[in-house]
């Protein structure tokens, strides 16, 4: 059979900006996709929603050969209408990540296209298919269960972000806790470029820590960060962190020509790119460091650097979000490409005995030698 031009019947893109969602309609299926705008890596996610067509019985080896996409069959699906919906009455919701997509027909839930879309043959959700099928599986209760709770959580998550003083309040809680920790931070920075979510830096020169200045991220924590619950079944206590950097100086401090630049462009990597940042991870340094002696050229992050006997790393007791889920704050210490290579040979446990042997800490120190 041959298909129609396939028609955009709505689309909309995620308040980050990174991932846009629109539902097709090629005249014998409507399809919910998903597409990333940042990350061209990531490969495009589909679920079926409904037949525009009488469900034949086999679906044809030629249409699937063609790369068509897929009909369901009769006993796949039990959908009360071959028509679409009006368009007054399409409705996108996004999971708190971004990477994730509910659709709507008015107040009814009719598919969901969910983070892990594409593991192990899972397409998403759909109301109308009765069984696991080849782009879809059954949606179930569109009103309890495991996914109603997802989407009715992602639906609270951003009714908050909507309230008019949702920021201020996000951005003081961040603030409180450093600066009772820190010190009054001596200059801040707004890092989102005007665009959701609202972001900033901070710097401090903290009492308790003589020739260190500290810069931290705010903002970061007040959104979960995409993928993580690929990698981990209690995903909430590891989705919500800030970044922050200590760094030695000594009568000068000329750090301000670097770190908020190199902190600016890395704020937003979770979300753009649809990757998450833990314990032991990497990512390349985007602004380097002119007083290093070495070249540095990545950033080691870490909540669990050792500590010198006068510099005990701080911001180890616990913030809670919004949300009541944990932050924690990853320092990043700049690195070499020989010392990565060694964290992704022999791992970070084995990367932070090095630093402690070297009795160095979470301060970066732009002279020091090679921890190899």
């Amino acid at each position: 059979m041959e298909t129609e031009l396939p028609k955009i019947l709505y689309q909309e893109t995620n308040p980050y900006g990174s991932m846009t969602a629109y539902l097709e309609d090629d005249g014998r299926t409507i399809y919910l996709y998903l597409q990333a705008e940042q990350n061209p890596e990531l490969d495009m996610m589909a679920v079926w929603v409904q037949n525009r067509i009488p469900a034949p019985k086999f679906r044809e080896v030629e249409e699937l050969q063609r790369g068509i996409a897929p009909i369901l069959c009769a006993d796949e699906i039990d959908q009360p209408s071959l028509e679409p919906p009006p368009l007054e009455d399409i409705r996108f919701i996004w999971t708190e990540e971004g990477d994730g997509v509910a659709l709507f027909y008015r107040d009814e839930l009719i598919s969901f296209l969910p983070p892990w879309s594409g593991i192990n043959g899972l397409h998403g959700y759909s109301k109308y298919c009765i069984k696991e099928s080849l782009t879809a599986y059954p949606l179930g209760n569109s009103q309890h269960g495991v996914i109603a709770q997802r989407v009715q959580s992602s639906k609270d998550y951003w009714e908050f972000r909507a309230e008019k003083d949702s920021w201020k309040k996000i951005q003081q809680r961040r603030l409180l806790y450093l600066e009772e920790r820190l010190g009054k931070h001596i200059k801040y920075w707004s890092a989102d470029g005007g665009k959701f979510p609202p972001l900033a830096i901070a710097k401090f020169y903290p009492n308790d820590y003589p020739g260190v200045v500290v810069y931290s991220t705010i903002g970061m924590s007040a959104q979960n960060m995409p993928t993580v619950e690929l990698y981990h079944k209690n995903y909430l206590n590891y989705s919500r962190i800030e970044l922050a950097i200590g760094i030695q100086i000594s009568e000068e401090d000329n750090t301000e020509s670097w770190v908020p630049h190199a902190l600016g462009e890395i704020i937003k990597f979770p979300w753009n790119m649809r990757k998450w940042l833990g314990e032991g991870h990497s990512i390349t340094m985007p602004r380097r460091d002119p007083n290093s002696l070495l070249d540095f050229r990545y950033f080691f992050l870490s909540n669990q650097f050792p500590s010198k006997k006068e510099w005990e790393q701080p911001l180890q007791d616990t913030l809670f979000a919004e949300s009541g889920q944990p932050v924690k704050f990853l320092f990043l210490l700049p690195i070499t490409e020989e010392e990565l290579y060694y964290v992704r040979s022999k791992g970070a446990k084995s990367f932070l005995k090095l630093i402690s042997n070297e009795k160095k800490s979470w301060v970066h120190d732009s002279q020091r030698e090679s921890f190899i």
